[in-house]
């Protein structure tokens, strides 16, 4: 009797552990179908593009970073998104990124005050490029960017100097911080083509990855009267021109900020694109 029922116990017991493989296999059947069955070139796309789901910070996609698609972030500016060139760059402290404007600001102005006697130079302390950028454009910046941007030592010409004031033997220079400001000569070309006129900070490479076909003001290298030798850029290529009383160019404002600054990636601001925007940023 013994014997006979030991073999049904065995073949009850197995039956029982088939159907118990058999529950957990159309279990797995049925999750693994409701996931996304991601293929190679789908895992690539997640990793390259930046989503909501994590935290990224502005140095993510700095120019050059070889797993960045994209170096602009978009700065919400007097109403609507404007793109900035994200750069790196040691000139105005350690552990911040250079924004650079893609496009100049979309108003020319004169390289002096005409109503200034003996003003020259396209950019000095209280020049009309300087009051534009640090009192007018600053403030078109939505105001938690402006919590942001780093007020930032700058190297700049005195009036004195671009005045014609103080002899061209002597390059004078003084410190001034500002929130908003233009590229120094020196940034955008690696030699001096004014040894005596220009002490700024490195060369930028990047910078000349950006060109745009207008003349863009610099802020450096620049001295005279009513006919200044004024350092500008055009298309990629730095020259120090003599320039006229009246001559109107634009700028291509830069301003600094932490390269620790979170952003994210939205959609919505350009068409139906993703682009980046700083979190403090979004609407």
């Amino acid at each position: 009797m013994k014997r006979k029922f030991i073999p049904r116990v065995i073949i009850v017991v197995m039956l029982f552990l088939l159907v118990i493989i058999g529950i957990l296999v159309i279990i797995k059947y049925y999750k693994e179908k409701q996931e996304p069955d991601l293929s190679n070139n789908e895992i690539l796309n997640n990793s390259n593009n930046m989503s909501n789901e994590h935290t990224y910070i502005i140095s993510d996609i700095v120019c050059g970073n070889i797993y960045n698609n994209d170096c602009r972030v978009y700065v919400h500016e007097d109403g609507k998104y404007i793109p900035y060139f994200v750069i790196k760059t040691d000139n105005y402290g350690d552990n911040t990124v250079l924004l650079m404007r893609e496009d100049v600001y979309p108003k020319e102005m004169m390289f002096r005050d005409c109503n200034v006697f003996g003003a020259g130079g396209s950019y000095y302390p209280g020049s009309v490029i300087d009051e534009f950028m640090e009192k007018e454009l600053y403030n078109m910046y939505s105001d938690s960017m402006k919590k942001i941007i780093k007020n930032t030592p700058i190297k700049i010409h005195t009036h004195k100097y671009c005045s014609k004031l103080i002899g061209p033997e002597y390059a004078v220079f003084e410190t001034i911080n500002r929130h908003v400001f233009a590229l120094a000569f020196s940034e955008c070309k690696s030699h001096d083509l004014l040894k005596e006129c220009d002490i700024e900070g490195a060369f930028i490479p990047e910078v000349l990855e950006f060109p745009i076909e207008k003349y863009v003001w610099l802020r450096s290298d620049a001295f005279g009267g009513d006919d200044t030798c004024a350092a500008q850029i055009y298309n990629g290529k730095v020259e120090s021109n003599r320039v006229s009383m009246y001559q109107e160019q634009y700028v291509r404002p830069v301003f600094v900020v932490s390269a620790d600054e979170r952003i994210k990636s939205v959609k919505g601001i350009i068409k139906d694109t993703e682009v980046f925007v700083f979190s403090v940023d979004e609407e």
